[in-house]
């Protein structure tokens, strides 16, 4: 009998959990060659987390590794992990996606919005424009 109480003691000790949450923030590109990823965590005694700091550098490391290019695509994952009788957890965040590169291409300027009656007056212009 002894020995079911220790054993059931040391379950308790040695027991975890874990949970996983998951958010697709981008449309993920056709292009996927090159992937850039991020993690960060944090320790939480006790349950009292009083700040989630340690994610705001995040957004700027996934920028530095696509320099020349966008970042799209973006999966995050926010990892639970309890420890020791749910006294002690590790807050993990990853962040996945990809670089997509940009083309040499000068993007086009966008076009001014008016009411029905400025386009009606602007289209001959447009036309003898061209």
């Amino acid at each position: 009998m002894k020995s079911l109480w220790m054993t059931m003691f040391t379950a308790a000790l040695i027991s975890g959990c874990a949970s996983i949450n998951s958010l697709s923030l981008t449309p993920i590109p056709a292009d996927r060659k090159t992937q850039v990823k991020v993690e960060s965590s944090k320790v939480i005694i006790l349950g009292f987390n009083f700040d989630n700091d340690f994610v705001d550098g995040m957004v700027d490391d996934l920028r530095r590794q696509c320099p020349n290019g966008k970042v799209t695509g973006i999966l995050t994952k926010d990892e639970n992990i309890n420890y020791f009788l749910y006294l002690v957890w590790k807050k993990q965040v990853t962040a996945t996606g990809y670089c997509v590169t940009t083309g040499t291409a000068k993007a086009e300027k966008p076009k001014a919005r008016g009411t029905a009656s400025d386009e009606s007056q602007t289209a001959p212009e447009a036309e003898a424009e061209l």
